[in-house]
């Protein structure tokens, strides 16, 4: 995938936008901000804001969150404008422009998913630098600050208390950047929440033009959704659905500056 001068994407996206509404749609962690051990001390920068809400500003523009965190945790940690879209639990929350929207699926597979990280907690106190955050429908095992043999032989553990909810067809493990999140199996992902949003937007401001930008594959259900019908730029070399490459949260923040 070539590596694309921010500026140089920002005059391609304006001209292939040109005449419809622009729907600019970010991950968070990775994209927007760099990764910390500690998923509770990452917080959107100040000029990050300052560029997302600029370009909500405009009239033929609108921007949102895309994220494995929960919609309220996302929503508080970003703090866009009341416009802005927030697609939590990798979409099974949304919210924006006044519409809401929960899978209804998702709520019955709360206690399968506390019953194993009931079965995870005896195992998680064995390894140093691995903890589980616990998101109510899913968890998210988290091991970057754990040493390389202590992360193989973690996930080989995670994996094998996760087989029995995976094979039932309940369940499912999201591989992330040196985390493992399992959570209800449901047809539902990032590119079909950026599909909603699509949709709502639409409804409101007329044909729209989506741009995705994301770092992890967690982020390629999206990039898929967009081929073709907008843009998609990757913050890392984890992904390889993106049409070009920007160089991490540095080069995220120049694409939108320029956007504005």
């Amino acid at each position: 995938m070539r590596s694309v001068d921010p500026s140089e994407i920002a005059r391609e996206v304006q001209a292939r936008a040109a005449g419809r509404h622009l729907l600019v749609l970010c991950d968070f962690d990775g994209t927007l901000c760099e990764f910390d051990p500690d998923p509770h001390a990452v917080w959107l920068p100040d000029s990050l804001r300052e560029a997302l809400n600029a370009i909500a500003a405009r009239p033929d523009a609108t921007v949102g969150l895309v994220s494995g965190r929960r919609l309220d945790d996302i929503r508080t940690r970003a703090s866009l404008g009341e416009a802005a879209y927030y697609a939590g639990f990798h979409g099974l929350e949304i919210q924006g422009e006044g519409a809401k929207f929960r899978h209804p699926d998702a709520a019955g597979m709360r206690d399968l998913v506390q019953s194993f990280v009931a079965a995870m907690a005896p195992e998680i106190a064995r390894f140093g630098g691995v903890f589980i955050e616990n998101k109510e429908l899913s968890i998210v095992a988290h091991f970057r600050a754990a040493t390389t043999d202590v992360q193989l032989q973690f996930q080989e553990v995670f994996d094998r208390h996760a087989r029995p909810h995976v094979e039932s067809g309940w369940l499912r493990v999201m591989r992330g950047s040196c985390a493992r999140e399992l959570m209800p199996n449901i047809h539902w992902h990032k590119g079909t929440a950026v599909a909603w949003i699509c949709d709502h937007v639409e409804r409101k401001h007329g044909p729209a033009w989506p741009l995705y930008i994301g770092d992890d594959v967690t982020d390629e259900d999206a990039f898929r959704f967009v081929k073709g019908r907008g843009l998609g730029v990757a913050a890392s070399d984890r992904v390889t659905g993106a049409d070009c490459k920007v160089d991490g949260p540095g080069g995220v923040e120049a694409l939108l500056n320029a956007l504005r």
